[in-house]
Formats: C-alpha cells, structure tokens, sequence
C-alpha cells in the first residue's frame, strides 16, 4: 500500500505552499504537484490522471481539500467512483470544521449522494423547463426543412455536380444537414 499525494495547480503560490504543508503531516511516498496551464484550457489535470492510473487496490490518494481536484460536484462524483471502483482511499487532510470528524470513506459517500442529488436536481428542472415550453408552444431540435429543400439538395449533387459545402450555401442549410440528404436515398 502506498499514499501519494497530489498539489493542484493554483495561481496563488501560498495556496499551493499551503497544500504542501498540509500533506506533510500524512507518510507519503511521493507528492505530485500539477503544473499551472497557461494555455488558456480550463482544467489541467494530467499529473492527475497520471498518478490515477498508477495507483493499486489498497492505495491511498492524499490531497490537502476537495477543491484541490478542481471538479464540479458533478465531475467530482465521476471521479470519486472510478477511484471506488479501482479500491483507492481519497484521504481529504482539510474538510472543514463541521466534518471533520467524519471518516475518509463516509465523507466520499456523502458527497456521491450530494452529487446524485445534484444530477437529479438538474434533470427536473431541465424536464420542467422543456414541459413548459412546449406548453408555451415552443418546439426543441433542429427545424426542419421542406421537401422542395431536399430535392433541390439532391438535384444539385446529382446533375450540376456541386460541392456539399456550395449546396449548403445555395440552399441555406449546414453542411452536415447536406451531407445527411445526400447520402438518403
């Protein structure tokens, strides 16, 4: 068994220092720190994912808060369970007051069930907000275009020999709404 710690990549230098004290109170074998991504991309977790997949059944992830993973709840109950599903303990040094009396496996339990809650909160309003505009008259999807539209499409490929990306000009569609006509039959 081993217990490898994990930095997440800030732009505050105190916050990262502050995560490398708070891990040295845990025996770990190594800590990785992440790099900051200055490309602009918004989550950079390659070390992450790196320390991730050389990890064992019996091993231990130490990070300094739940934060430090840089996730959505959502995101952050997908990586909880690959995890779970790998047998890695997530050892969390700093939950706050109010848990942290809590043992490292009820605290990743807790916030699976926060997090399926969150996803059911989600698809709800999502369902309620569809009902009420179809209630209102408004339809989702793509509109659809007319059978003249989808001869004219198929007459243009076929006799005048024009390029999709032509067709989608002349007839006012996309290019993948082209291609998908041409290739019916």
């Amino acid at each position: 068994m081993k217990a490898i710690g994990y930095v997440y990549a800030s732009s505050e230098e105190t916050y990262v220092k502050e995560q490398i004290e708070g891990l040295k109170t845990f025996n770990i074998e190594t800590v990785s720190v992440e790099k900051e991504n200055l490309t602009g991309v918004s989550q950079n977790d390659t070390v992450l994912t790196e320390i991730v997949d050389t990890l064992e059944p019996g091993d231990e992830l130490v990070i300094y808060e739940l934060r430090c993973l840089g996730k959505s709840i959502i995101q952050l109950a997908e990586f909880l369970s690959e995890l779970k599903e790998k047998k890695v303990q997530l050892v969390v040094v700093k939950k706050g007051a109010a848990y942290s009396d809590i043992k490292d496996g009820s605290y990743v339990e807790m916030v699976l069930k926060i997090a399926e809650m969150e996803k059911m909160i989600i698809r709800e309003r999502t369902t309620k907000g569809l009902q009420e505009a179809r209630r209102k008259g408004r339809v989702g999807g793509r509109p659809k275009i007319s059978e003249e539209t989808i001869e004219q499409i198929r007459h243009l490929y076929n006799n005048n020999r024009y390029t999709l990306r032509q067709i989608a000009e002349e007839c006012n569609i996309s290019l993948g709404t082209a291609y998908k006509y041409v290739q019916e039959r």
